[in-house]
């Protein structure tokens, strides 16, 4: 499992190790219309939503 958290390292969504949503899709969402940087916790690299919301459009 892996944590999302934004800049100030409050947990934003849990992801599986491929990225899979397991929770916080809707606070995910949000905080990417808000424009919030979001970082892996574990590692401390940004996440890029686009892995998330692929299927966005189609």
């Amino acid at each position: 499992m892996k944590v999302i958290v934004d800049e100030t390292g409050e947990i934003i969504a849990i992801a599986t190790d491929d990225h899979i949503l397991i929770g916080g899709h809707h606070r995910l969402a949000v905080a990417g219309s808000m424009g919030k940087r979001l970082f892996w916790r574990d590692t401390g690299e940004p996440v890029e939503l686009d892995h998330f919301f692929r299927h966005c459009g189609r």
